[in-house]
């Protein structure tokens, strides 16, 4: 958890809307309860796994009923977070930490990535994610296949491949009711219980009609992979 007194400190701390404005991240929820996930990166196939099962497990219409406010937060360039919203169709806002080094995200416990052979262990099976659906390979060819699909900038930065996430229920005022810190990179918490931490119970029961999201890009495979060196390998 994080007390009142850091949370007053890292609400000083500068994140960057979609639009390129600069705000406080005390703004996202100081004046009601929200969730803030934390992504690795913008070129993470696990991440985008994550933020497809957001999409694909919850109720977005009780979430909005419920009054409880969802963020994603990335550490790359605001300029990617329109083309990144369209691939998922995001109804949420999107922002990038402004601050130098990530600092926001070491200021919230959120380390890099683990190397050696704690990372080998960390990768075991026991460790994996149930919202991760591709390997290596297949993710990679994923992330490629969507970034052309929706014409993401991939020149620009795409943040930290070491930079680990997370997932916070912060607010309102100086309150943190439930923290996540990934431990690897396929650690991101079930994102229904990271919403059932804030007191929302808004899982959907067709979740089956998520699987339509990946259906489209098969074709776009072949193609993309022959352009897989401009996209930075996710570790």
């Amino acid at each position: 958890m994080l007390s009142s007194a850091q949370l007053a400190q890292v609400a000083r701390f500068p994140v960057v809307r979609e639009n390129g404005v600069r705000v406080q991240f005390g703004e996202l929820w100081r004046a009601q309860r929200t969730v803030v996930i934390f992504i690795r990166h913008f070129w993470c196939p696990m991440c985008q796994d994550y933020l497809a099962s957001l999409m694909r497990d919850v109720d977005h219409s009780a979430l909005a009923q419920s009054g409880l406010r969802l963020v994603v937060i990335g550490c790359g360039s605001y300029g990617l977070i329109r083309s990144y919203r369209q691939i998922f169709r995001l109804p949420y806002e999107l922002f990038v930490d402004g601050s130098p080094g990530q600092a926001l995200y070491r200021a919230l416990g959120m380390g890099p990535i683990s190397s050696g052979a704690q990372k080998a262990r960390d990768a075991s099976e026991n460790n994996v994610g149930s919202y991760v659906r591709h390997g290596v390979v297949r993710g990679l060819a994923m992330v490629v296949a969507r970034a052309l699909r929706v014409g993401m900038p991939v020149w620009e930065r795409g943040g930290d491949p070491s930079q680990l996430g997370g997932e916070f229920v912060l607010g309102p005022g100086t309150s943190c009711t439930y923290a996540h810190r990934m431990q690897n990179a396929t650690g991101h918490a079930p994102i229904v219980d990271v919403i059932a931490a804030a007191g929302v119970q808004a899982a959907r029961k067709d979740t089956g009609a998520g699987q339509k999201w990946d259906w489209g890009l098969q074709r776009q495979l072949p193609a993309a992979l022959g352009r897989c060196d401009r996209v930075p390998v996710c570790r």
